[in-house]
């Protein structure tokens, strides 16, 4: 039997509701916007001291509000080139290693990355046995994503599904959440070898953007490539993509290269810039670096 919590959710509209949100969020209309802003930030402990603006009638919009840039300095990056950051304000929800291919979602559930990556097993063997790491956003967080390590963009996927909550309550009942959900995957070449962002859509969030495309809309599966010389580069620590409405991060990368910061734990509370791990060596050429 589903848990109550899966039940309500598989019975949802969630692409009309996710169109209804996202037109509301949008809405620049004073007598719509403000009172959403206004409520948020009642009920929910919203920092705004280091916030760009920290007036609540600053923002255009709910969305604008919901992603808004913090100050410079707000998110100092931690260690050097070779420390992998956290990407995301957020919960260190899980982290280690793939076993068999496999990553834990929760306790007794598990999920299998070449299924959340959108890829055929024999082409990411670097990851199969990858280090992983899982971070959940709350609603009242920074909810703009950034580079864990220097990379060079090679592409990015877009995967379409259902938009189930992806809070603890939910990951511990439903099988393969991460999978089920809509998502966007980019992939990188860094000093690890290969690493993939995965910005795992939700409940209510009315779409994904990244820095090259913009957003992401919702659709059929579709993938970009980077074919440009040079390609695009992005420094550590350089914002990278942003969600219209709060989710999930998912970071996988060879497993042989990392070192995970000693005080870590699942549940962990994160910053953007905050140390993950350490990058034991630098990646061989024969690695490439678009997972395949």
């Amino acid at each position: 039997m589903k848990h109550p919590a899966v039940w309500v959710q598989s019975l949802l509209p969630q692409r009309l509701l996710g169109l209804a949100v996202y037109r509301l969020s949008r809405c620049t209309w004073g007598w719509v916007k403000t009172p959403l802003i206004r409520w948020f930030a009642a009920q929910y402990p919203v920092d705004l001291a280091e916030a760009q603006r920290n007036r609540l009638d600053s923002y255009e919009s709910f969305n604008d509000f919901f992603t808004r840039r913090l100050k410079a300095g707000a998110r100092p990056v931690a260690g050097d080139a070779a420390t992998l950051i956290s990407p995301v304000d957020g919960r260190l929800t899980r982290f280690g290693t793939a076993s068999g291919g496999e990553m834990i979602q929760a306790k007794g559930l598990t999920y299998r990355v070449h299924e959340l990556l959108g890829e055929p097993p024999e082409h990411i063997d670097g990851l199969t046995h990858g280090s992983y790491a899982t971070l959940y956003l709350a609603p009242h967080q920074y909810h703009r994503v950034h580079l864990p390590l220097d990379g060079t963009l090679v592409r990015t996927r877009y995967i379409p599904g259902k938009r189930y909550s992806v809070n603890d309550r939910t990951a511990s009942a439903m099988p393969r959440l991460f999978c089920r959900n809509e998502r966007v995957v980019c992939w990188f070449e860094t000093r690890a070898g290969p690493m993939a962002v995965v910005l795992v859509g939700a409940l209510n969030v009315s779409s994904i953007s990244t820095g090259w495309l913009g957003e992401i809309r919702s659709g059929r599966e579709r993938e970009w490539r980077e074919a440009g010389t040079p390609r695009q580069t992005f420094a550590r620590g350089e914002e990278i993509g942003r969600f219209n409405l709060g989710s999930t991060v998912i970071l996988l990368l060879p497993g042989e290269r990392l070192t995970w910061r000693p005080a870590l734990a699942p549940g962990h509370p994160m910053r953007m810039g905050e140390a993950l791990a350490r990058v034991s060596r630098q990646s061989p050429a024969e690695d490439g670096g678009s997972g395949r």
